[in-house]
C-alpha cells in the first residue's frame, strides 16, 4: 500500500487549489525575503532569460523552480517565516567555485552538501544564507 506523503508543516503555500503569485512571496517569508531577494534580484539583472514557475508538491506545497531555456538552475521552497534554496552543481563548477571570489565559504559548504551521481547538492536556508555565496554557486551552475 502506498502511503500518502505528508505536507510540511510549515509550507508557505499549501493550497494546492491556489497558484500564488510572485508578489506574494515577500509577506509569507517575512524578515526572511531579504536576503533572499537580494539574491533573486541579483539573477533576474544579470540573467534575465531565467524563468520562474511554480509548482506543486504534496510534500512542501507550491514552489518555485527558476530555470533557463529547459535547464533548470535552483528550486526555491517558502516556508512560513523562511525558505530553503537549492541547487545542484556540477563537477566543472565545484571546480570553477575554488578559483572564485567565495573559495573559502564554499569549501565549508562543500563540507556539508550532499554528494549524487548527477552533482553536488547545495541547500541554502535563511539562517546559512550569504548573498554573495548563493550568487557565486548560481553563477557556477549557469556558467557550467
Amino acid at each position: 500500500m502506498k502511503q500518502v506523503p505528508v505536507l510540511n508543516p510549515l509550507a508557505a503555500f499549501p493550497d494546492a487549489t491556489h497558484r500564488p503569485a510572485d508578489s506574494e512571496l515577500p509577506a509569507a517569508l517575512g524578515r526572511a525575503f531579504a536576503p533572499l531577494g537580494q539574491v533573486l534580484e541579483r539573477l533576474r539583472a544579470a540573467h534575465p532569460d531565467v524563468t520562474r514557475e511554480w509548482k506543486y508538491s504534496p510534500r512542501s506545497g507550491w514552489h518555485q523552480i527558476l530555470s533557463r531555456k529547459k535547464r533548470r538552475i535552483l528550486y526555491l521552497v517558502p516556508l512560513r517565516g523562511g525558505f530553503r534554496l537549492m541547487l545542484v552543481l556540477g563537477d566543472r563548477a565545484i571546480e570553477s567555485l575554488a578559483a572564485g571570489p567565495c573559495a573559502r565559504q564554499t569549501r565549508k559548504l562543500l563540507k556539508t552538501a550532499k554528494r549524487y551521481p548527477e552533482g553536488t547538492a547545495f541547500s541554502l536556508t535563511q539562517e546559512t544564507i550569504d548573498v554573495a555565496v548563493a550568487g557565486a554557486l548560481i553563477e557556477a551552475k549557469l556558467a557550467h
